[in-house]
Order: structure tokens, then sequence, then C-alpha cells
């Protein structure tokens, strides 16, 4: 194993799993699974601010409905993303060109930032927060591989991953969002949501800046969004996402994120893992990553990390 591993993502189980695509994930002419039109158009009405927009969504719908068990739409199974890899990352919009820039629209000190970690990168330079056992957050969740849940109840809904555990909760039983004095950014943020019809549509605002994926941009804590979520065939479920940035972008950036069901092997299930048990992931004086091997100073024994500490 190579000492330096350009822009390693994490250590262990993240870092095999992203910095080294297993088979079935390197980019394929067909990147959604199945095949098939969209139900959704990749293309969206947009407003001013989110808020806006998920308010005219509501308006539409007649305030939404308050679903009962029985009428809840069946989202069970085990559900992974469609992505489409770049470089050694995934692209936030499967839509865009593989080989040309993001299409996202930057603002020219966004577009000037993502040109500067391109340059890094291309010089072996890149450093990824996952590195430090941290959570990808949202919007880049979207993005990022390993087995999804999506949990339904009539009071709010479940997206999980079993990457870092990490759950977003959507509260669809009629309340707001958390007053602005009690608000402060968060990894997965807070959202909101009501249906209409099968289709779940989320307000999520109070983010943590991040990026969308390595070598993709990145956004700032402003970034709020809107999603619009459908199983919209047996073994597939969409959710069209509209980013609202004014910190990075020039206008709102509408994507849609596809999933599809998991069914070989049978037996698969979402596990429980802890990253920092097998992090042996450094970051250099130069910005970058490098591993600690077995026997070199500062190295972790996953096995004795398991262990209480000798008196």
């Amino acid at each position: 194993m190579p000492r330096n591993l350009r822009g390693a993502l994490a250590a262990g189980a993240i870092a095999l799993a992203v910095a080294i695509p297993a088979a079935g994930w390197a980019q394929a002419p067909s990147l959604r699974e199945g095949g098939g039109k969209l139900y959704f158009s990749t293309t969206a009405p947009t407003y001013k601010t989110s808020w806006e927009h998920y308010q005219a969504l509501k308006a539409k719908a007649h305030g939404g409905i308050k679903k009962t068990f029985a009428q809840l739409p069946d989202w069970t199974g085990l559900w992974e993303g469609d992505r489409r890899l770049k470089g050694w990352g995934y692209a936030f919009d499967l839509d865009e060109n593989p080989d040309g820039p993001p299409s996202a629209p930057l603002n020219a000190e966004y577009m000037a930032k993502f040109k500067k970690k391109m340059e890094d990168y291309k010089k072996g330079v890149e450093w990824d927060n996952l590195s430090y056992c941290l959570p990808a957050g949202f919007p880049r969740w979207l993005t990022e591989p390993r087995p999804r849940e999506f949990i339904v109840r009539p009071e709010q809904v479940w997206l999980s991953t079993e990457q870092q555990s990490e759950i977003r909760r959507i509260y669809t039983d009629g309340r707001s969002h958390v007053p602005d004095d009690e608000a402060y950014p968060l990894w997965e943020g807070d959202s909101v949501g009501f249906w209409d019809g099968d289709t779940l549509v989320v307000h999520t605002n109070n983010l943590k800046d991040g990026q969308y994926q390595r070598q993709q941009p990145d956004y700032t804590d402003q970034v709020t969004t809107v999603e619009e979520l459908r199983r919209t065939g047996p073994d597939r479920i969409e959710d069209r996402i509209t980013v609202y940035d004014p910190g990075s972008l020039t206008r709102p950036w509408t994507t849609v994120h596809s999933y599809h069901r998991v069914t070989n092997p049978p037996t698969l299930r979402v596990n429980m893992w802890s990253c920092s048990e097998n992090n042996n992931v450094v970051k250099t004086a130069d910005g970058t990553s490098t591993f600690v091997l077995p026997g070199e100073p500062g190295y972790k024994d996953p096995k004795a990390l398991a262990k209480a500490p000798q008196p």
C-alpha cells in the first residue's frame, strides 16, 4: 500500500469504499440503474428564496396531506444511490459532462475557489474532512455511497445511510423550523415537509458549509434546499433537489438524484460501524493525507481500541 494516497477520503471502511471504488461503482454509460426516463424533470421553477419555493409547492398541494400509516407509500427495503464517478469523487449532478466543469452556477469567488481546488488536486494535494471521521453532512449526503433505508411514518420520515450512521429527520407533523434565536448550523440541517400525494416535499435550512463532494464545488452556511422525493417505480426512488445558496451560486441549482433497490445479496443489512476505530489517516503539512502504518509512531491498533484502558 502506498504511503500517500491522493486525497484519502477517510481511514478504513470509508477510505476503501470511496478512494478505491468497488466493482460496479465505476462510471458506466447508463448512469441510473435500470435506465428509463426520469419521473422528475431536471429543471424546476425557481424562486427568490427556498422558503418561497417550498410555500408555493405547499399551496399547490392545498396545504399537503397528513397521512395515516395505511396511506403512506411503501419505501421499505435497501436502496443505493446512482452515481457518476468524477476523478476520485462523485458528481452532485449525474447529468453534467463528466469531462467538463461542474454544472453548478457558481459566482466568481466560488468558481475561483473551485479552480484552485482542482489545481491543488492535480498536484496531489487534497484533504477531506471525512478523514477526521466527521459526517458528510447535507447536501453532500446525497452523493455518498453505502446502503440506505427510508423509514416512513405519519409524523416524520427518516432518511438513513450506513456511512457514519447519518440520519436525516424530516418532520411531517405540521411543525415549522426551529426559531431563528434557537437555530445553529447542523450537519444535516433542520428539515420539515409535507405530502403532496405520494411525493414528499422537504425544506432544509440551518446547514454547515461544506463541499458537494471531492473535486466538486463548495457551498456556504447560507445554503438551503427544497426536495421532492417519490418512489417512481418498483425499484427506483427519485429526489429532485433545488439548492439555494446566495453565498456561492448566482441562481438556484436543480438536479435529480435517484436510488435503486438493492436485492443482492438478499441478506444485506445496514450495519453500524465506527470510522474512528480504524482511522490511521493524518493531515500532512502540505494539506494532503497520509496513512500511519503499523509499527510507526501514532499508529492506532483497531483491536486495542475496543479494550478498556489499563490502570
